[in-house]
């Protein structure tokens, strides 16, 4: 009897704990980065970016699908503890230097793309046809939806928004040549009409901007994405290893975006040379 009073008495000091946050509960951080090399505030130069991803490997941080964190969310269970899922925003031309330095370490990584601009021979400043199709050889690449125009009308003018998703979904599934259930919306802003018709167009996961780990308790509609580009390796151990107590200082940090994370200009003009 006294064994199973402190059996009861120790399950309960422990979730009393977990709900005070005192232990840890296994997650996983979605590093999110746009351009590489540029003079952007949102860029990131190549030898910082190669020596995060050489941080994660020292460290042991394994880096994940976007696929394998997700079927972690569908099916209620917590990440691998550390684990990172690598995204890369906007689908400007640099990515293939960001891509050069995963294949070289054999890493996971998910795009997600504006649809009217990438594969577009009047946006050259984003990636190529030829780009994509290099890019769609590597095994451990995901490509995922961020709008056709990526403009701010997409919360403010419901037809406007609708048009774009049709766009984008069609014009998806010519670059990339598949659909995807994947979406970021563009600035991290949505609001209700604007989600209620991603989720009719079949977009199941939706990612946002946030400054919390994923784990079982996420929702597949909300996924948390933390901005990696202005991040130093003090800082960005501390992220990795305790979200709440660095996501202050992260909003903080010079360069930093807040909600609005895109390094792309709001676009009202469309590059009309789409094949």
């Amino acid at each position: 009897m006294r064994a199973e009073r402190l059996v009861a008495a120790g399950s309960a000091v422990l979730c009393l704990l977990l709900l005070l946050g005192a232990v840890p509960v296994r997650a996983a951080t979605i590093l999110v980065y746009h351009s590489f090399g540029g003079r952007s505030s949102m860029s990131i130069s190549l030898a910082a970016f190669a020596a995060q991803l050489d941080y994660l490997e020292r460290t042991g941080h394994k880096v994940i699908s976007l696929d394998e964190l997700v079927r972690c969310i569908d099916e209620k269970r917590n990440p691998p503890e550390g684990a990172v899922v690598i995204a890369i925003d906007d689908g400007w031309s640099s990515v293939m230097d960001a891509y050069a330095e995963l294949k070289r370490r054999d890493l996971p990584f998910t795009l997600f793309l504006p649809m009217a601009y990438v594969g577009n021979p009047g946006s050259p400043k984003t990636l190529s046809q030829a780009d994509i199709d290099e890019l769609k050889t590597y095994p451990k690449v995901t490509f995922a939806n961020h709008s056709y125009s990526h403009s701010p009308r997409l919360t403010r003018d419901a037809a406007f928004a609708r048009e774009d998703i049709r766009k984008s979904v069609e014009r998806f599934r010519k670059v990339i040549g598949h659909d995807t259930k994947y979406f970021a919306y563009p600035y991290g802003s949505t609001n209700a009409a604007y989600t209620k018709m991603l989720e009719e167009a079949g977009f199941a996961y939706r990612f946002v901007t946030g400054y919390q780990p994923v784990s079982a308790q996420t929702e597949a509609t909300a996924i948390p994405r933390v901005a990696a580009h202005h991040l130093s390796l003090p800082l960005l151990a501390a992220v990795l290893r305790d979200h709440e107590a660095m996501m202050a200082r992260v909003k903080a940090a010079p360069g930093s975006s807040g909600p609005m994370l895109s390094a792309r200009p709001p676009a009202e003009k469309i590059p009309r040379n789409i094949e």
